[in-house]
């Protein structure tokens, strides 16, 4: 009688042929293709159908980007989820962290370490935040209702937000929140519109805008443009909402406040060793120490004023400068060279979001050097002065009517496009109006604090309404 052998599963091994190996290795990996790769690719269900959920995108600093933490602030109070995606190279604010309707997302800085060429940086850092953002729009996009991008920057986001949401076909509305121009900011390095970089960047946004749902516009002149110019049709120029820049409520007037500018300046280390500080003016102004502002306009203006100031019985002058940027340095370079006087004190100061509505509230006036880019935009630091009730001077540009009205909440340089009136000598001259003019000085305030009243939630209310109805 015949036995039968036993001799196993080896010959499998060599007869099965590649097939095998393949099988056993997909079976494998199929925990990690189902709880790791599948999900980055399949839309998130919304675990609560009946709120909403909207992501920000910020390329920039959340915690000094005051028009999109409002946004997330006014979300937040219609019970929708607010993810924020940014930098946090600052603490944003109190209210924001403590929100539990309100999470935020870190993307991180790419920065210039190496100094590299222009160009060569540029797309180095495309490159990197491309990766950085792609898995936050995994994360975010397929279960949001809404993905809010704020213009400027565009690149790379606006590309990948369009092309991520709209080929793999999702019910998520794509905003653009229109700050300003990124073609025109660019321009600023080159001012030559007709040059291959800034022509292409003005493609890429006219092009991609026409695949946003929505427009949100921070002027009627930026509307216009959006129509005009990119050619936004009239129809869906519906879907363009004009929302002025308003203060929150952290920005008010001392008395508001119930506290006294002498309490301010007294306790606050950016008025430490000033004597005699009770015979100073206090100017302020912000900035981000960036091409679009030429800080030595003003001081220039302030050296005319420290060379009269005796003889015209000028008061002097204290100015604080808020922010921090590419520039700062070669400002306080050119601080110490002009060797003020002690009529004209000038400090430097990066300001927590506590302290820096209150150092703005304590100024007896207000400059803005900003000149847009564009021309179509506004400067958020007026909304804020204003705000506190702080008077302005504003460099003169095309939009700039929309939010400062000359002789009634601040003053307007008039300078001379042939360069007979430069823009410091109207700042010298309008500083000197103002503080030897009670009567003016007196004016402007009134229209300032009048200003303050137009608060950010109601003007939000009024004009996003329709576009983030109230969750029930």
């Amino acid at each position: 009688m015949a036995f039968i052998e036993y001799r196993g599963f080896d010959h499998i091994w060599w007869y099965a042929g590649p097939w095998l190996y393949y099988l056993i290795a997909f079976y494998c990996a199929l925990p990690f293709l189902a709880y790791i790769v599948l999900p980055y690719f399949t839309p998130k269900r919304k675990f609560d159908s009946k709120r909403k959920i909207i992501t920000l995108f910020v390329l920039g600093d959340i915690g000094h980007s005051p028009r999109m933490t409002y946004h997330a602030r006014s979300l937040s109070k219609l019970d929708y989820f607010v993810t924020v995606c940014g930098y946090l190279e600052t603490r944003p604010a109190e209210d924001i962290l403590d929100d539990v309707n309100i999470d935020l997302k870190e993307i991180r800085p790419i920065r210039n370490s190496s100094n590299l060429p222009f160009l060569v940086f540029a797309i180095k850092k495309i490159v990197l935040q491309c990766f950085q953002l792609l898995d936050l729009l995994w994360e975010f996009a397929g279960s949001s209702d809404y993905i809010m991008i704020q213009n400027p920057p565009s690149i790379p986001i606006l590309l990948l937000a369009v092309s991520y949401i709209k080929l793999l076909r999702l019910n998520t509305k794509i905003i653009v929140d229109w700050h300003n121009l990124n073609y025109s900011i660019l321009n600023l390095k080159y001012d030559n519109e007709k040059h291959p970089l800034v022509r292409i960047l003005k493609s890429y946004e006219r092009i991609l805008a026409k695949y946003v749902d929505y427009h949100i516009t921070v002027t009627n002149a930026m509307k216009e443009f959006l129509i005009n110019e990119f050619d936004i049709s009239h129809k869906k120029g519906r879907n363009i909402f004009v929302l002025h820049d308003r203060p929150a409520e952290a920005f008010a007037p001392l008395e508001q406040l119930n506290l006294s500018k002498s309490e301010i300046v007294r306790n606050h280390e950016v008025f430490s060793d000033i004597p005699n500080l009770d015979k100073y003016r206090i100017l302020v102004s912000s900035t981000s120490f960036t091409a679009d502002e030429d800080f030595n306009v003003l001081l220039d203006a302030l050296k005319d004023y420290d060379t009269t100031c005796v003889a015209d019985k000028l008061p002097p002058i204290v100015l604080i400068v808020t922010g921090k940027g590419p520039l700062k340095s070669a400002f306080l370079a050119r601080v110490k060279t002009l060797n003020f006087s002690d009529n004209v004190i000038i400090r430097s100061a990066w300001l927590s979001y506590e302290d820096y509505p209150l150092i703005l509230a304590s100024a007896d006036l207000a400059i803005s050097l900003h000149t847009s880019s564009s021309g179509i935009d506004l400067p958020m630091k007026i909304v804020d002065f204003f705000g506190c009730g702080v008077p302005v001077i504003s460099l003169s540009f095309a939009a700039i009517g929309e939010l400062v009205k000359d002789g009634e909440n601040g003053l307007i340089t008039r300078a001379d496009a042939k360069g007979e009136v430069s823009e410091s000598q109207e700042i010298f001259r309008l500083l000197t109006e103002a503080f030897t003019d009670h009567e003016l000085l007196q004016k402007i305030k009134k229209g300032a604090r009048a200003e303050s009243n137009l608060r950010w939630d109601e003007n939000w209310d009024n004009s996003l309404s329709k576009l983030f109805p109230k969750v029930n």
